[in-house]
């Protein structure tokens, strides 16, 4: 499951810089918006996908 998160990390990192490089160019306003999307969707993914590993068996007690 950590693999899979860090994975999913260095993708959306990467597809920032990616965008902020290459479209963006000085835009900083625009690459705000996208900056905070892109890491609002990242931490309900990860509180989602944590809460679904716990509540699915992921812990046996």
């Amino acid at each position: 499951m950590f693999i899979r998160i860090l994975i999913i990390a260095f993708v959306i990192g990467y597809f920032v810089w990616w965008i902020n490089n290459r479209v963006l160019g000085k835009n900083f306003k625009i690459a705000r918006v996208i900056a905070v999307t892109l890491v609002v969707t990242s931490v309900i993914y990860l509180l989602l996908g944590s809460l679904s590993y716990l509540i699915e068996g992921g812990l046996k007690i």
